[in-house]
């Protein structure tokens, strides 16, 4: 439960809802506090053309961010409706999370109640000379504001949902998790070292689900407090139920321990996530591969951006596997995330669905050499063999000799580097 709360606190700010919320407080609070703002400065409220036309003027924004609002929302809603049909449902979570239309949606909504509330207070006789004034010059700030938001809003709707978009999205959020265990291998643990016989498994008690989270620090507590040591055999990312164990204990007291508190440092829910989960933002990247490539579609050009932003991704996860962190959590031993599941998870898929296209065979066998040749400790032995698969599925289908022979060459060039 608490793993759960604090992953819904982390995940708070990226709720619509929330910053609309708070830009409404705020705008709220902005048009009620006019009339005891205005006594504190010391001037005779002599305007009297300013504090005659706020009235008129707060009627024309309420009515204009109405509109505005309806008219944001339903682009909202056919963006998500695209990107589901021309790339993948997965793509959703990504842009419900975008700051920029959250922004702009909140702050057009914050206008909306502050201009509703102003117009209330006007009616009401609630602002005195003063107080007109004041609201009258916070109106004047709050257009300078929507007038940059909109500006803002219109130039990022030129791009909100289109393809390229959506896979740079994925790709940022893909590197971001790549990195991080990168830096922080075996999830910040001990490397995995044999389990014992008599060690003690810990499975989860509920239905089968995938795990988004762990928590390590609470982990390394309650190791702590049993004297035990865990082995962590699962991941972010991973399918769970409950014959599969999610770790296993060992120590001379292991026998007597709670596993409870063990099993809830592990978040379980029913979908994937970018968050900590380094394989999600590649499958999801091959899946708008494989909706491009498919005879419905037949768009190579999109495959080829998708390889170009996982050579990208790769890219980020060998230069953070490069200077690693110690290990921070001395009783608990993480699990491997094996490269060659990232290369099973992003290249193999592609390859099998763009098995009869030329170009995309090419692009793979260049991305897998450029990962070979930069970083062969990391990534020679995964790209031979994933050049190797892909050019097998090449052969069953391009019947054209001479394209044959040059994806040979190419994956050629790729094994040589592997030595197998």
């Amino acid at each position: 439960m608490i793993l759960a709360l604090k992953k819904y606190m982390t995940r708070l700010p990226e709720k619509i809802w929330f910053r609309a919320m708070l830009f409404s407080l705020g705008a709220i609070a902005a048009a009620a506090a006019a009339e005891w703002v205005g006594p504190m400065f010391p001037y005779e409220a002599d305007l009297e053309l300013a504090s005659g036309s706020v009235g008129d003027i707060l009627t024309i924004l309420a009515s204009s961010m109405l509109a505005v609002i309806a008219f944001s929302v339903s682009i909202m809603v056919s963006a998500y409706g695209a990107a589901t049909s021309t790339a993948t449902p997965r793509t959703i979570a990504l842009m419900l999370a975008d700051d920029r239309s959250q922004n702009a949606l909140s702050t057009f909504l914050g206008t909306f109640l502050f201009s509703i509330v102003g117009i209330i207070g006007l009616s009401a006789g609630y602002y005195d000379d003063q107080g007109r004034i004041i609201l009258f010059f916070a109106t004047i700030l709050v257009i300078v504001l929507i007038t940059g938001t909109l500006i803002n809003w219109i130039q990022q709707l030129s791009t909100f949902g289109r393809m390229n978009d959506l896979i740079e999205r994925v790709e940022q959020a893909s590197s971001k998790a790549l990195r991080w265990h990168g830096q922080h291998p075996f999830l910040g643990a001990h490397p995995p070292i044999d389990i014992p016989d008599e060690a003690l498994p810990v499975s989860c008690d509920i239905a089968s689900g995938v795990v988004t989270s762990v928590d390590m620090g609470r982990l390394e507590q309650a190791a702590e407090k049993y004297g035990v040591t865990v082995h962590l055999s699962i991941h972010p990312g991973k399918l769970v139920y409950p014959a599969r164990p999610l770790l296993y204990l060992s120590g001379n007291e292991v026998n007597g321990v709670d596993p409870q508190p063990f099993r809830d440092t592990i978040l379980i829910e029913h979908d994937r996530s970018f968050d900590q989960d380094p394989r999600f933002g590649l499958v999801v990247l091959s899946e708008i591969a494989s909706r491009a490539l498919s005879p419905a579609v037949n768009d190579p050009g999109t495959a080829i951006s998708v390889l170009d932003s996982g050579l990208r991704c790769f890219e980020v996860f060998a230069a953070a596997c490069a200077a690693p962190e110690d290990p921070r959590y001395s009783r608990v031993h993480g699990p491997v995330i094996e490269t060659g599941d990232l290369f099973t998870d992003f290249f193999i898929k592609i390859a099998r669905d763009g098995a009869g296209i030329v170009e995309v065979q090419q692009r793979i066998q260049l991305c897998l050499l450029a990962l070979a040749q930069s970083w062969p400790d990391i990534f020679s032995a995964d790209a031979s063999e994933a050049s190797r698969n892909a050019l097998a599925r090449a052969r069953e289908h391009i019947v054209h000799e001479q394209d044959i022979k040059d994806l040979e060459a190419r994956s050629q060039k790729v094994v040589e580097i592997g030595g197998t």
